[in-house]
């Protein structure tokens, strides 16, 4: 059969929409297309569908809150920034006066500096010292936001802030919105008497719309001023809430129709070390009195998006909320590891309890009384509670976490627990999650789209009578629709395993232009005014918005595609973190001798008739064959020997080039486990694993043997791990609404091959002769930008239908179809 290319199938599918919404093709394009046949059966129904398996996480990574959902429009209002570390290039710069800037007009003088003496209470130390030494027409300050503030002509924006003079003084400040030339658009007086802080607010129109104003205060009064808490939103918020979101921001994620919201993440949970874990406490009450903290990825956050907000937000969208406390060990990818003394824990533990009763207790009861006084007396209605995230898998750990899951259950015995299986795809912590019996373990994965293909029947053989799934965090590391494609295979698996999957949510969610550490596979993309949805966006709100209530059997009759043949490759080793030798490498019986290899990274010599490797800093450290090997298959082996280092030895193969290649790490992840990774796009996502460790100055003997689709990995003679490349084709969910009548059917077709799909409809009396389509189409490394923010996009239409009807499946495509029956 001739295949498709995407770019001809997307060609015909539009002029196809056009006329019939893409009906069946006709009889001889119908034959050119290889052919899928799908039978589902109605009457047959499989595990329900947990009412809340599609929901959000929110972290705040890539400035997500602050700048970014959050509305505040001042960046640094209360003066508190100071140096930093963490993942974002300006951490080390931050200073008291970050977005800060000195006004000085008609002679103005005067000087600016931040100070401690008086503060305007013990959690907001820092405010700004304005000295007038000469009032000209005015002396001030001006904030110039994030990246410019932007405004609308005509909107309302809330202004604020605390002032106070030293001693009796009494003047005039003036609150102005500026463009960058310093061209007035809105502005305020006030008269701010004596030395007690005082809190201002007035609202101010401005006349145009501008994209970089800035917010000026400046005095004609000669003194010393003192002002904090400076501060800009919109009226405008989503749903006009004070102290709000960003309105077009929230409202998108109000558009996937979440069932939860997981928060506050993800890492800033932990921290960069225990001294500024995330703790609730410091989050709720007066903004002008929370603490404020810098997170783990290296830059400030106000807390004005604290608990309450995070909690109302979730009454705002519909979303049962999810929050996330620490359990008293520090994130595990920072140096040092930090514990909390166990017999120091009980503060920890009471942070947990606490958050139960701001969220559920009575209005009289002490953190519900905080909850009331903020203004919402009757309780947020919290089932869940979330211990850790993506703790690693330690002796510590597994001493206090027990001790969390005992106060939660013996206080609170209607919470369900949500603990942590850890990071990766092999789960460290399940079997510690099932010892303590949790209700569900929230497993973490950003891996590669063919991994999300090749595991979309992870779950079908999962172990039952355990805790529940909770996929927490996952991503295919990329924003094109191969990427959006590729999870949309993978969701299949899970709705088809709603016995054991309750709930799944992608991550990150929020990334900042120009501000991100995490760049991979944001969800969705803003700057000040605009906002990008992503195609991975579109694919969580159709799986979101149409996923039924009960799975429903089916099967599928499919052509099988062929593996693909080998291509000419190097072979390579390697190490991470580790010193290692390597001897007798040979291919195909064939010897690979010393001074055949060519160094990518590391430290490698010959030393006692070995390859020796001795950078343990190097990760990773590796050289490759300079020759590469063309045949269909490749029989690789070497012996090797561990030096020292934490980790372990790399056997290279398909190796085609810096950014492309596989290896079987032997001994990785801290000599805990083997596995099979492939590394692409700049990142590496694991196919298998399997538990194992190895032994320092001990030699081993490697073996891969590499076959077209199949990877068969041998130490000392022992079959280790076998991994067969899965079939690709079409993907499939099917299930039934608790609507009378409403069928729901998902294909997926995460291949570069369009499909004809015959499906039949088995078990009903009668089924409508057309159905609903939604269909998200597009070339595999297609995806929006800023600038061009609907490129790709899902288009809704009306197809033909009934007991038997044909569907075209494009090349990359994903399509929800909802089909009436009786």
């Amino acid at each position: 059969m001739r295949r498709i290319s995407a770019p001809v199938v997307l060609s015909w599918l539009s002029v196809l929409l056009l006329v019939l919404g893409s009906a069946a093709c006709s009889a001889s394009a119908a034959e050119a297309l290889p052919t899928a046949t799908i039978r589902v059966h109605a009457d047959q129904p499989g595990a329900a569908i947990a009412p809340h398996l599609y929901g959000l996480f929110f972290e705040d990574i890539n400035f997500a809150a602050d700048g970014g959902l959050y509305a505040e429009l001042v960046q640094n209002r209360s003066f508190e920034y100071f140096p930093c570390i963490g993942w974002n290039p300006r951490s080390e710069q931050y200073h008291p006066l970050t977005a800060w800037e000195p006004v000085q007009r008609g002679g103005g003088q005067g000087g600016l500096r931040v100070e401690r003496g008086v503060p305007l209470n013990r959690n907001n130390t820092n405010y700004l010292s304005l000295r007038i030494e000469e009032a000209g027409e005015g002396v001030g300050v001006m904030n110039t936001g994030f990246d410019g503030i932007p405004l609308d002509a005509n909107a309302t924006y809330r202004v604020s802030f605390y002032s106070r003079w030293d001693g009796r003084t009494r003047g005039p400040v003036t609150v102005a919105l500026e463009t960058s030339q310093g061209e007035q658009l809105a502005s305020h007086e006030f008269t701010v008497r004596g030395d007690q802080w005082q809190k201002f607010e007035a609202e101010l129109t401005p006349t145009e719309k501008v994209d970089n104003a800035r917010l000026v205060l400046t005095t004609t009064q000669r003194g010393t001023l003192y002002l904090d808490m400076v501060s800009l939103f919109p009226k405008d918020t989503f749903k006009g809430r004070e102290n709000g979101m960003r309105a077009d921001l929230a409202q998108a994620l109000a558009d996937l129709q979440p069932k939860f919201l997981r928060f506050p993440g993800g890492c800033i949970a932990h921290g960069h070390s225990l001294q500024n874990a995330y703790r609730w406490k410091d989050t709720v009450g007066d903004v002008a009195e929370r603490r404020p903290n810098w997170n783990r990825w290296g830059y400030h956050q106000t807390y004005g998006l604290g608990y309450f907000e995070y909690f109302q937000l979730c009454e705002d969208i519909g979303a049962t909320a999810l929050p996330v406390v620490p359990v008293g060990v520090s994130c595990g990818f920072n140096s040092p590891y930090q514990c909390v003394p166990v017999d120091e824990l009980q503060p920890w533990i009471d942070d947990a309890l606490d958050l139960i009763e701001f969220a559920n207790g009575p209005s009289d009861s002490k953190w519900g009384s905080v909850r009331a006084e903020m203004g919402h007396p009757e309780p947020f209605d919290m089932k869940f509670i979330c211990l850790g995230n993506e703790e690693h898998d330690t002796p510590e750990l597994h001493e206090r976490f027990p001790h969390f899951v005992k106060a939660v259950r013996e206080a609170y015995p209607e919470i369900k627990i949500i603990g942590t299986s850890g990071l990766g795809p092999s789960i460290p912590l399940y079997p510690l999650m099932r010892q303590q019996e949790v209700y569900s373990s929230d497993e973490h994965y950003y891996e590669s789209p063919q991994w999300y293909v090749e595991n979309q029947t992870r779950f079908d053989e999962f172990p039952r009578g355990g805790p529940l799934v909770f996929v927490g965090e996952y991503a295919s590391r990329g924003i094109a629709q191969v990427n959006a494609v590729s999870e949309a295979a993978y969701l299949t698996g899970i709705e088809r395993n709603g016995d054991l999957v309750d709930m799944a949510c992608y991550a990150p969610l929020f990334a900042r232009i120009g501000h991100t550490q995490w760049n991979a596979a944001n969800m969705i993309y803003f700057d000040q005014r605009r906002m990008m949805k992503t195609p991975n966006y579109y694919v969580q709100q159709m799986f979101s918005c149409n996923k039924g209530d009960v799975a429903l059997k089916y099967e599928i009759e499919q052509p099988k595609s062929k593996p693909e043949p080998l291509q000419a490759a190097s072979v390579g080793i390697g190490t991470w973190g580790t010193s290692a030798s390597v001897k007798d490498a040979t291919v195909n019986g064939q010897p690979l001798a010393n001074d055949q290899w060519q160094v990518q990274d590391g430290d490698f010599a010959v030393a006692d008739g070995a390859y020796r490797q001795s950078d343990q800093r190097a990760m990773p450290a590796l050289a490759h064959s300079a020759a590469k090997i063309d045949a269909q298959e490749i029989d690789y082996r070497f012996k090797f020997q561990k030096h020292g280092g934490a980790e372990g030895v790399l056997v290279v193969f398909d190796y085609q080039g810096e950014d492309d290649y596989m290896w079987w790490n032997i001994g990785g992840w801290g000599n805990t486990m083997h596995g099979i990774e492939r590394h692409s796009g700049g990142a590496t996502s694991t196919l298998t694993q399997r538990r194992g460790r190895i032994e320092s100055d001990r030699w081993y003997e490697a073996r891969i043997v590499r076959t077209p689709g199949r990877v068969q990995c041998y130490l000392d003679g022992e079959l280790i791990l076998d991994h067969e490349k899965a079939q690709t084709g079409l993907s499939v969910a099917a299930a039934r609404s608790d609507e009378p009548g409403e069928l729901i059917l998902k294909l997926v077709n995460p291949s570069d091959r369009a499909l004809q799909a015959n499906i039949e409809i088995a078990g009903v009396d009668a089924v409508a002769d057309e159905a609903s389509v939604t269909l998200l189409a597009a070339d595999a490394g297609a995806a929006n930008s800023i600038d061009e923010p609907s490129r790709v996009e899902p288009r809704v239409d009306r197809t033909p239908a009934g007991k038997q009807f044909q569907r075209t499946v494009p090349a990359w495509s994903v399509q929800v179809l909802r089909i009436n029956a009786k």
